[in-house]
């Protein structure tokens, strides 16, 4: 079972809703996975929204839910006009089946870990880009990355580059600590590019970027990518990429996607 949203909704003592929404993909992604995530941004800002959590099997089993303060805001989200286009597309291509349940949450209880467990913990979660910390990030990557690549060689994306369509950009985090994040942009519906993968340098070798990559390699897969790819740079201060990147199956392969041989560049894909 895979993980589309990989952490627990942080709900308020009940009363409050649950949308339960139960569905079996159709084949193929078709743009689902863009939609999904656009959904997910969209509802967040929403009133009365409280989180959400979701899982989808390889079999194309999923299950959504989603948390709102009221039967109201349910209904606003639902006649929302960005939402609306979601639905109608849902049922003609992206469903086979679905079912959803509205439901009233009277009482909630649960296990949470130790609070060394808890410390240790990283939840990954699609991000906005619109909080200090992530901005903060992503400014000592560019920085870092200018301080070893010439200007020609730097492909890197800032904060406006990744809001474009097509993108999507988790962040990670333990605790209220930002730790890393990392992105995905779709090239066609058979093939992805990871973007700005960053550990925030006081959490370097704590296994930060390998939960970021095995996130991001099971997002492609759920979308049905075909083949994962990335550029990256070719001198020692990239090293530490290489050795992961090699790791988790990736290897060297031609420029990809309009990119062109550079002697800063190393390019690696992997089949999925």
């Amino acid at each position: 079972m895979s993980s589309i949203y990989a952490s627990f909704a942080r709900t308020p003592e009940p009363p409050y809703y649950a949308v339960i929404f139960t569905s079996h993909r159709s084949e193929g992604d078709r743009g689902y996975g863009q939609m999904a995530e656009r959904m997910v941004r969209l509802a967040a800002k929403q009133p009365g929204f409280l989180g959400v959590e979701s899982v989808r099997g390889a079999d194309g089993l999923g299950i959504t839910v989603s948390y709102w303060t009221s039967e109201e805001a349910i209904a606003g989200w639902k006649a929302h006009l960005e939402h609306q286009p979601a639905q109608e597309a849902g049922k003609r291509v992206w469903y086979a089946h679905y079912e959803l349940r509205v439901a009233k949450v009277e009482r909630a209880y649960g296990k949470t870990c130790t609070p060394a467990h808890d410390a240790a913990k990283i939840e990954i979660q699609v991000d906005d880009l619109s909080g200090p910390e992530i901005a903060e990030l992503l400014t000592e990557h560019l920085r870092s990355l200018a301080e070893v690549s010439p200007p020609e060689s730097r492909h890197a994306l800032n904060l406006n580059e990744l809001r474009k369509p097509g993108i999507a950009f988790w962040s990670a985090w333990q605790g209220h600590a930002l730790v890393g994040c990392g992105a995905l942009k779709e090239l066609t519906p058979e093939h992805g590019e990871i973007k700005s993968m960053r550990t925030a340098q006081a959490h370097l070798r704590k296994g930060v970027a390998s939960q970021v990559l095995e996130h991001l390699i099971s997002e492609a897969k759920r979308r049905g990518y075909h083949r994962l790819s990335l550029e990256t740079g070719s001198a020692p201060y990239f090293e530490p990429a290489h050795r992961l990147y090699h790791k988790f199956g990736f290897r060297m392969c031609p420029p990809f996607n309009g990119y062109v041989e550079d002697p800063n560049s190393v390019f690696m894909s992997r089949e999925l």
